[in-house]
């Protein structure tokens, strides 16, 4: 009976009570974090969230008080990645730490790199001084996984690491996500605590904030409001099923079933969107017939087919494109959910219900306005 039962329903039962379990949530008010939040409430979790200037911000965590369980959310008043210790108080006598903070920025510097590391060296540290803390979870991505110098064809998988980034061809974003999780993996090494990373795909789908249109689902805002977005190639998920993800992961770490350094895609089972952020408009118009959603191309692709060889020569090229921006906006990569699937029982949602129900979340809410045809 239970193989034939849907693997969300069976996902949404913990594989053994959790005891009042405490877990901290870095980044926790975050547009993943908040969703973790969520999932662990909803399972009975005791949580801890350290978030940066709550006390003096109360309306930072408001989405989070008003989550089904508060007698068992506890916000702290830190989770600076920047700052050494920030993270002591929330993770004391916590079983398990849940990494979803990160600073995110598409650019090809050094700091990047640097913050990255940096912080989750300073997250890992606060670790060592929490004792109870015996099961870790970050949040990579899939950008610590793929790689631009592999044939056309090829479906990365768990096995795949991202060797191709550097500071030289401007994936600064790609070498700092390799990088932290490459660090945490080593960490947790042989230590007798286990650890695991989810690398996630384009997060989208329902919003509890306005900032959280900000983050990743700005993807389906922009759709609304028709703006200019990002058309490079692009694999999404729900950002409900990588909550889900973080959270049986977790779970199965401390079933001792995770091996050591266990890692897993979260994309949805749908290929590539060679237009990426644009090809969700023509998506949610068949969803809205009656609503307009006509985001523009940042890079349009006549400009592009005279700028890419452009961009190929030497010396000038990098003036007009770094390396990585050239072969990211005309090179679709297509990886494998099978891990998350068969050992998270994580039953994806499809790239419709994400789109439709992501649209009616941020129009709900008030955070934007469909147009009508």
């Amino acid at each position: 009976l239970p193989s034939l039962l849907p693997r969300r329903l069976l996902s949404s039962f913990p594989p053994s009570p959790p005891s009042r379990t405490a877990v901290a949530v870095t980044g926790a008010s975050g547009y993943i974090g908040s969703f973790v939040v969520s999932e662990l409430l909803s399972r009975g979790y005791d949580v801890r969230a350290p978030v940066r200037n709550s006390a003096s911000n109360p309306s930072k965590t408001a989405h989070l008080r008003a989550l089904p369980g508060p007698g068992r959310l506890t916000v702290f008043d830190g989770g600076d990645l920047s700052l050494p210790g920030s993270f002591d108080a929330a993770f004391a006598g916590c079983g398990a730490v849940i990494h979803t903070a990160a600073e995110v920025a598409l650019s090809a510097e050094q700091s990047v790199v640097d913050a990255s590391v940096e912080g989750t060296g300073n997250v890992l540290e606060s670790v060592d001084r929490a004792t109870e803390v015996q099961r870790f979870v970050q949040t990579s991505s899939v950008a610590a996984i793929q790689r631009y110098d592999m044939p056309e064809g090829h479906v990365f998988d768990e096995r795949d690491w991202n060797t191709w980034s550097s500071m030289e061809n401007g994936d600064a974003y790609g070498v700092a996500k390799t990088r932290a999780e490459e660090l945490v993996h080593a960490h947790f090494r042989g230590g007798g605590r286990r650890a695991a990373a989810v690398n996630p795909g384009v997060v989208i789908g329902p919003v509890m904030t306005k900032a959280h249109t900000k983050a990743s689902a700005v993807f389906l805002r922009d759709a609304i409001f028709g703006n200019e977005v990002m058309n490079f190639p692009a694999t999404f998920v729900d950002v409900r099923d990588v909550a889900t993800a973080h959270v049986n992961a977790m779970e199965r770490l401390g079933e001792g079933g995770a091996a050591e350094g266990a890692r897993y895609i979260l994309v949805n089972g749908e290929r590539c969107l060679r237009e990426g952020g644009v090809a969700l408009g023509p998506i949610a118009e068949r969803l809205f017939p009656e609503h307009a959603f006509r985001p523009r191309p940042r890079y349009p692709e006549t400009a592009m087919r005279i700028l890419r060889p452009l961009a190929a020569l030497p010396v000038v090229g990098g003036m007009i494109m770094t390396e990585v921006q050239r072969k990211a906006q005309c090179t679709p990569i297509e990886f494998s959910n099978a891990r998350a699937t068969e050992e998270l029982g994580v039953d994806f949602r499809s790239l419709d219900t994400t789109v439709k129900e992501g649209v009616e979340s941020i129009v709900e809410l008030g955070f934007a306005k469909m147009k009508r045809k």
